[in-house]
C-alpha cells in the first residue's frame, strides 16, 4: 500500500484516519473527487507530532476544518488531508479556551449556557473555530476577533507560537493567517459575564432571522465574494443598472415588501447577460451559490465573470 508507512506511524500515534475519503459525499458543498488519506488528530499534542512527522519526511498535505467555506472542483483529488474536526476541547475558567476544530454554533450555545456573552451573533455561522478565525468570520455587526485574546498556531516545520490579537491584522473577512504558512490550533477569548436567558433568547431570535434571510434549502458555502453588497459593486460602473437597482429595492422590496431577491436576480442576470447561471445562484442573493447538480465548471465561470464585471474589486471569500 502506498501509504503503509504513514499508516503505521498514525497507528503508533493513535491518530484516526480514512482512506479514499469521498469529497462529493462528505464535503459540505458535496463536490470534488477524493482524499487518498484523510487524517484526524484529536489533540494538539497529536497534531503537533503529526506535523513534525510529515515535515521530517517532506510530505505535502492540506489542512481542512468542516469544509463549510470550501468548494472543491469536481476533479479535485488530494493525496493527504488533515482535518481538525476532532480537536474540539473547550474550557471556561479565567478565559474562554477552545481548540480549532470546535464548531462555532456549538461553542456559541455552550458559552451562552455558561452565561458568557459576546458570541450570540456568531451562532449561525457553520464553521470550525479555526476557519472562523482565519476568515475573521462575522455576522450582525460582530466578528470572531472582537473578544479574542490570542491564537496558538503551528508552522509547517513544527514550531508552536502564541500570537496576540494585535499581531493578527484582523480586517473584514481577513487575518494575517492569509499571509503566513501556518495552522491555527486554538484560541483564547475574554470571558464576559451575561444573563443566560437573555443570551439564549437572542441566539434563538437571530437563528430564526438567519433562516429567513439566508439560503438553507440547498447546499451552499455562504458568501462567495468578500463584499457587503455585490449588487452595489456591479452598479458602480453601470449607471443604467444603478437606476434599475434603486427602483427594484425601493418599490419592489420596500413598497411591496418582496422578501427574496428572485426578481432582482432575474433582472440583474438579464442586464449583464448572466442568465445561464441563474440555476446555480440562491434566490436570496447572487453572492451565494448552490449545488444544483450543474457541476463546478459553471461555478468557476460565474465567479470569473462577476469579478470581471466588477473590475476585480471584489475578492473571493471561499477557498
Amino acid at each position: 500500500m502506498k501509504y503503509q508507512l504513514i499508516i503505521e506511524r498514525l497507528d503508533c500515534l493513535q491518530i484516526s484516519y480514512k482512506t479514499d475519503y469521498d469529497l462529493a459525499k462528505s464535503s459540505y458543498f458535496q463536490t470534488g473527487g477524493s482524499v487518498a488519506l484523510a487524517v484526524y488528530p484529536n489533540t494538539i499534542e497529536k497534531f503537533t507530532n503529526l506535523v513534525a512527522y510529515f515535515s521530517s519526511k517532506n510530505l505535502d498535505y492540506s489542512i481542512f476544518g468542516w469544509t463549510s467555506n470550501v468548494i472543491f472542483k469536481d476533479d479535485t483529488n488530494i493525496e493527504i488531508g488533515i482535518f481538525s474536526t476532532k480537536m474540539r476541547s473547550i474550557s471556561f475558567e479565567d478565559v474562554v479556551y477552545a481548540e480549532a476544530g470546535m464548531m462555532l454554533p456549538k461553542m456559541c450555545n455552550m458559552l451562552a449556557k455558561e452565561s458568557i456573552s459576546g458570541f450570540e451573533e456568531l451562532q449561525g455561522i457553520p464553521a470550525t473555530l479555526g476557519g472562523a478565525i482565519y476568515m475573521n468570520a462575522g455576522c450582525y455587526g460582530n466578528e470572531i476577533s472582537r473578544h479574542l485574546i490570542s491564537v496558538t498556531i503551528i508552522t509547517k516545520d513544527g514550531c508552536l507560537k502564541e500570537m496576540q490579537k494585535s499581531e493578527c491584522k484582523f480586517g473584514y473577512r481577513y487575518s494575517i493567517f492569509h499571509e503566513i504558512d501556518c495552522i491555527i490550533l486554538s484560541a483564547k477569548f475574554i470571558k464576559n459575564k451575561g444573563d443566560k436567558n437573555i443570551l439564549l433568547n437572542k441566539i434563538l431570535k437571530l437563528h430564526n432571522h438567519r433562516h429567513f434571510i439566508l439560503e438553507y434549502g440547498y447546499r451552499n458555502v455562504g458568501s462567495v465574494f468578500v463584499t457587503h453588497d455585490l449588487y452595489s459593486d456591479l452598479a458602480k460602473n453601470h449607471l443604467a443598472y444603478k437606476i434599475v437597482l434603486f427602483f427594484i429595492r425601493f418599490f419592489i422590496h420596500k413598497v411591496f415588501r418582496v422578501k427574496t431577491n428572485k426578481f432582482l436576480n432575474f433582472v440583474t442576470f438579464s442586464f449583464f447577460h448572466l442568465n445561464k447561471f441563474l440555476s446555480i445562484v440562491s434566490v436570496k442573493t447572487m453572492n451565494v451559490l448552490i449545488n444544483s447538480g450543474s457541476g463546478t465548471k459553471a461555478i468557476e465561470e460565474y465567479i470569473y465573470e462577476v469579478q470581471a464585471l466588477t473590475d476585480n474589486r471584489v475578492e473571493i471569500e471561499v477557498i
